[in-house]
């Protein structure tokens, strides 16, 4: 198969797979996305919902605090003789108040003054939790509470048909507040206001106005609100197939178990009378702390299902536009590199036939084009190569120096493919990691361990090259050191450590950089890096698993030391001397396993002393290793 049709087939399998992965990533998270946005929005609401419930109750203990300092009202209550004066009084302030309940209530519990009929009947409420804790504390109380059938009827019997006529259910829930009456530390009595919330449609609506804006989506109201005694609905906005509100109805067992018997709120996909809302219910306790009803708050599900369908269509949409615009851009490539290398295999193949007059003509501004003006160029010498041969056979010596011209020659273009291979090979690894870390798809853990074992070749791949290029720049005499005063930390080290920071997260090594920010040293800040970046990778790949890389720095008065230090198996010191040789290899335990070229301290103790610093190693076998080398100082350092 030649590489042309090679090369479309994977991009066809490629492209196919990473479409559908991501159309399917796409869809799971923009639903994920939308849904929780929905139920965030949700919650959100719902405190809303609680600050405009507990806001009633808030007012109402508010308005039973003033009216508790009123001068006639304790006068009264130290006479033990409740006025009719003081009894209009305060029914006027329950009908402004719009409540169903105004009591003055005795220090024991005993009902002194209603301001609705029966108005001066003596029972009891020592049991109602409010009056019982405005009692017990001497402090207001407020909350919400159920009156069972014998407090209603004794309150007035139109409050006992009035939660009849919703569900015929004999009990209601009340909201309200007991605020107790004090002089000097005393207890007179204690003031009890409130309203029944069954049939009463105030809150709930004030919360949907508030909340929702009354908003319409498709005919359907988009948020409602509702207040449930126990399981049962007694204010609502909900509305039934007739458009009627649906009080009387209950809630699911679903919800009822989590809310009322487990006392947790419930967020989710709710299906209210017949619609789906996302909803959530709180539970609503009274002020002894038990669950005795519910508060719920919900949005209109298809408006969020309608957005969803339209965000992933124009996602998807744009997706599958850009997949194939980046097709056809990769097939285009792919194509203008494939048929000039069609060109120089075919050249290639005539010049190894004998053909050494064979040229190819392409003339392009990249790789290619430099690896086409080589082979030409060598074709050429070549073909010199060999007239000089067959005109200067019987020339050993001439011969002997054309062979040592070639040789340079084929050292020369060594170091220049060397060097041409950084940069594609720069671009592989970037692209091997950008697949292997699972921003193109989620790999298989073979595929992972696959690519991880390519990933650490090509790394070794790209050390090996970094060091024989900077071993050639050393032997030709091009490594030209050019001082300037720079910050240590910006210009060199961060980017050091940026380069090493993968393979240092993947052997869960932390590194401590301890390296004042505003430390300025005199050096050149490309050659300094070659040496950090060596020092980092060597305490990454030997250091201990887990372990730690420090970093310091010492200012001194004629220069600076620097450091690099990582736990690990440490040197023994009758080994440490070979350390900066060329191609010097330690065969201790911790280097068993791990390649490479030899080269790296090398390249840094060269760097070092071409500063005018010098390098060496500290190390406690078994502990750790430290790499220090010194700067002479030329510019002014310290830390800030």
């Amino acid at each position: 198969m030649k590489l042309q049709t090679k090369f479309n087939l994977a991009i066809v399998i490629i492209f196919s797979v990473v479409a559908v992965f991501i159309a399917a990533l796409t869809v799971y998270e923009v639903n994920t996305l939308v849904i929780r946005l929905a139920e965030n929005r949700v919650k959100i609401y719902m405190r809303a919902a609680w600050e405009i419930h507990d806001g009633k109750i808030a007012r109402t203990r508010a308005a039973l605090e003033i009216l508790a300092q009123d001068r006639a009202l304790r006068e009264a209550l130290e006479r033990g003789a409740p006025t009719d004066d003081l009894r209009s009084a305060m029914e006027a302030m329950r009908r402004t108040q719009k409540m169903d309940i105004l009591n003055l209530i005795s220090p024991d519990g005993r009902v002194l003054l209603r301001t609705r009929s029966p108005y001066n009947r003596d029972d009891s409420v020592a049991a109602d939790p409010l009056v019982k804790q405005a009692i017990a504390t001497r402090q207001a109380s407020v909350g919400n509470i159920i009156m069972e059938q014998e407090r209603l009827d004794i309150e007035g019997s139109e409050l006992l048909e009035r939660v009849l006529a919703v569900a015929n259910e004999p009990r209601g829930m009340f909201a309200g507040a007991a605020v107790p009456i004090l002089a000097d530390g005393k207890l007179l009595g204690v003031l009890e206001m409130g309203s029944l919330l069954n049939g009463a449609t105030e809150k709930v609506d004030a919360i949907r106005d508030a909340v929702f804006a009354n908003e319409i989506y498709n005919g359907k109201p988009v948020g409602t609100a509702t207040i449930f005694m126990g399981d049962l609905r007694i204010s609502t906005n909900v509305l039934d197939g007739q458009g009627r509100r649906a009080v009387g109805t209950r809630a699911s067992q679903e919800v009822a178990q989590r809310v009322l018997k487990e006392g947790l709120p419930w967020t989710g996909r709710a299906f209210v009378v017949d619609t789906w809302y996302l909803a959530q219910y709180d539970p609503i306790r009274d002020p002894d702390g038990k669950v005795i009803g519910m508060l719920y708050v919900g949005e209109l599900e298809q408006k969020y299902l309608d957005l969803l369908r339209r965000t992933l269509i124009m996602n998807l949409a744009a997706i599958f536009l850009g997949m194939a615009l980046a097709f056809a851009a990769i097939f285009y490539l792919v194509r203008s590199v494939v048929v000039p290398i069609q060109t120089l295999s075919e050249a290639t193949q005539r010049l190894a036939a004998g053909d050494l007059a064979h040229r190819v003509d392409i003339r392009r501004r990249d790789e290619i084009g430099d690896l086409a003006h080589c082979f030409n160029q060598m074709g050429e010498r070549l073909q010199m190569q060999r007239s000089e041969l067959e005109r200067d056979r019987q020339q050993l010596q001439a011969l002997s120096e054309q062979l040592q011209e070639t040789n340079r020659n084929y050292i020369e273009m060594l170091g220049f493919v060397t060097h041409e291979l950084k940069n594609p090979l720069t671009s592989a690894i970037m692209g091997l990691y950008t697949v292997k870390d699972g921003y193109l798809g989620e790999l298989s853990p073979a595929q992972k361990k696959s690519l991880e074992t390519v990933a650490k070749s090509l790394d070794y791949f790209q050390d090996m090259v970094r060091n024989y290029l900077d071993l050639s720049r050393l032997e030709q005499g091009q490594l030209i050191v050019k001082k300037r005063p720079l910050k240590l930390q910006e210009a060199v080290v961060a980017p050091a450590l940026e380069s090493v920071e993968r393979q240092a997260q993947d052997r869960r090594m932390t590194v401590e950089n301890r390296i004042p920010a505003a430390l300025t040293v005199n050096a050149d800040p490309t050659l300094l890096h070659v040496v950090y970046e060596d020092l980092l990778s060597n305490a990454v790949k030997y250091g201990r698993e887990g372990g730690r890389i420090v970093l310091e720095a010492e200012p001194r008065e004629a220069e600076v030391i620097l450091s690099v230090q990582n736990d690990g198996e440490g040197i023994p010191p009758e080994k440490q001397a070979q350390l900066f040789k060329r191609f010097s290899r330690l065969d201790t335990p911790g280097a068993t396993g791990k390649k490479g070229t030899g080269l790296g301290l090398y390249i840094c103790k060269e760097i070092v002393e071409k500063h005018g610093g010098k390098i060496w190693v500290d190390s406690q076998v078994g502990e750790w290793v430290k790499f220090s080398f010194s700067l002479p100082n030329g510019a002014d350092h310290g830390a800030s």
